[in-house]
């Protein structure tokens, strides 16, 4: 991600989560609160974080943030398809090119709110994640924590 394709990656990201926000149940408001959306703004400038766009026949599909650790215990922060891509492989792919693109990586962590079953499908099925914990179980906002151990 850069200056140049950084409106679109935003855009089709605030249009992925929004889509995915309507899995989730009516108690959360989040179908009509904009502001329970995660945002990108500023990630060009952040050294800490490692944006990513993904492109498919020179058509951005997709994008990522990464946080890669010295200790290479890395955190994927976000990963985002085209909501117009679903159900195309495109998030696995992508997620491979990571592995592939980090392979010094001890683990990765990501989350997910537990009532978005596909990302939950998505993480422990198709990537190989485990479930380690559950953040803020009684909250109204809770969070599971996934964390994929590397072969080396």
């Amino acid at each position: 991600m850069n200056p140049s394709n950084f409106d679109e990656a935003k855009k089709m990201m605030e249009k992925s989560f929004a889509a995915s926000m309507d899995d989730l149940p009516d108690k959360f408001g989040a179908n009509h609160n904009p502001e329970d959306l995660p945002s990108i703004d500023g990630i060009l400038e952040k050294s800490e974080d490692t944006p990513l766009v993904f492109y498919q026949d020179e058509t951005m599909v997709g994008g990522a943030v990464l946080t890669i650790n010295d200790d290479n215990n890395n955190i994927l922060s976000l990963l985002f398809v085209d909501s117009n891509c679903l159900d195309r492989g495109i998030g696995y792919r992508a997620w491979l090119e990571i592995e592939n693109r980090y392979p010094q990586t001890k683990t990765w962590t990501t989350f997910t709110p537990p009532d978005l079953m596909r990302n939950v499908y998505f993480y422990v099925n198709k990537c190989g994640f485990q479930i380690i914990r559950v953040d803020g179980p009684k909250s109204d906002d809770p969070m599971f924590v996934f964390q994929k151990v590397m072969r080396k």
